[in-house]
């Protein structure tokens, strides 16, 4: 079924008017779009009276229940902890991912958040700034990567690509999965470990998993007391996955060398959080998946989403969520290859 006229509500902050610009000019003929007013707005009305829903902010049970036309929830990216995906089972209601269309711009983030991290990159920029020249005190607190080894938690798409930047440096490539071990990884020079030898044996442990509570607090302090004194974490993942008065504590008792973090248990990151204060992190606002030149392909991919379901044909397997058990009527799309 192919009606006429498909409405599309886009949620959530990506879509401020240079994204919207782009997406707009993206947008298959016969969708409308209809945006929220404000940066990371939810709007019950929008969602009430749309076919589809474009999202990086919230989805919930609520507002599924009084969005009787909603046949599917497209998410902007990978992460689906703001989707109440029971609630979408329930209500008839298809979810879908961009699968790995960010993988390689979330991978040079982490790469760079380890780099900055083990140079101690903001505190000599911030101390350039004042006028100061301290390369002699920096030199005490910073690292190389070149013979570290790094330990990758979750070896999926942005897992394998964080694996693949680091073939370009002299480290050892360690990484655990729950679905592991994988075949590819011989090819990334990329060693399968349990997750406890994960903890004791990396160097650098940077986290590509999803959230959800499953895995909220998985590195809690118990897990960072079985790190290497004078390691490094680097979280590019979801926040909750860090206890982080456990990481403050850490870096304050200098147990950890610094810590990185572009998301957190709390966003935004309240204004008086110590990890602020501490020269051992190195703290990016939830923005490594948000560059300009990657909002087409994004739009891209989630659009070729939406017209291969109003078709009826076939997803990549990777982008299905939620096949609901009893389908609202008229779309019946099947998750295939």
């Amino acid at each position: 079924m192919t009606p006429n006229t498909v409405k599309v509500a886009c949620l959530g902050f990506v879509f401020d008017d240079v994204a919207q610009k782009v997406v707009l000019e993206l947008a298959p003929p016969g969708f409308e779009l209809m945006f929220a007013e404000k940066p990371d707005e939810t709007t019950p009305a929008l969602i009430a009276q749309s076919d589809f829903v474009m999202c990086v902010s919230h989805v919930t049970d609520a507002m599924m229940a009084n969005a009787p036309k909603l046949r599917l929830i497209q998410k902007w990216g990978i992460g689906v902890d703001k989707i109440d995906l029971e609630a979408a089972d329930r209500h008839g209601i298809y979810v879908t991912i961009t699968a790995g269309a960010n993988a390689s711009v979330v991978a040079e983030h982490a790469i760079m958040l380890i780099i900055a991290s083990l140079r101690r990159l903001a505190v000599a920029e911030r101390s350039m700034r004042e006028g100061k020249w301290d390369a002699a005190s920096l030199r005490l607190h910073t690292r190389q990567l070149a013979g570290k080894t790094v330990g990758i938690l979750g070896f999926g798409n942005i897992g394998r690509a964080v694996a693949k930047c680091l073939q370009g440096f002299d480290v050892r490539i360690i990484y655990y999965d729950l679905k592991g071990p994988f075949d590819v990884a011989a090819s990334l020079n990329a060693e399968f470990v349990g997750f406890e030898e994960l903890l004791a044996s990396s160097d650098i442990l940077t986290l590509h998993i999803p959230g959800g509570k499953s895995n909220t607090h998985l590195i809690d302090a118990r897990a960072i007391a079985r790190m290497k004194p004078g390691s490094v974490i680097v979280n590019t993942a979801r926040g909750e996955l860090i206890d982080e008065n456990a990481l403050i504590a850490a870096l304050q008792s200098e147990h950890l060398l610094a810590a990185a973090c572009d998301t957190f248990e709390k966003e935004p990151l309240r204004a008086d959080s110590p990890l602020r204060t501490l020269d051992s992190a190195t703290l990016t606002p939830h923005c490594a998946g948000g560059v300009l030149d990657h909002i087409a392909p994004m739009a891209e991919h989630a659009f070729r989403n939406m017209q291969r379901f109003l078709l009826d044909q076939p997803l990549a397997e990777g982008d299905w969520i939620v096949v609901p058990r009893l389908p609202k009527p008229g779309y019946t799309a099947a998750p295939q290859v």
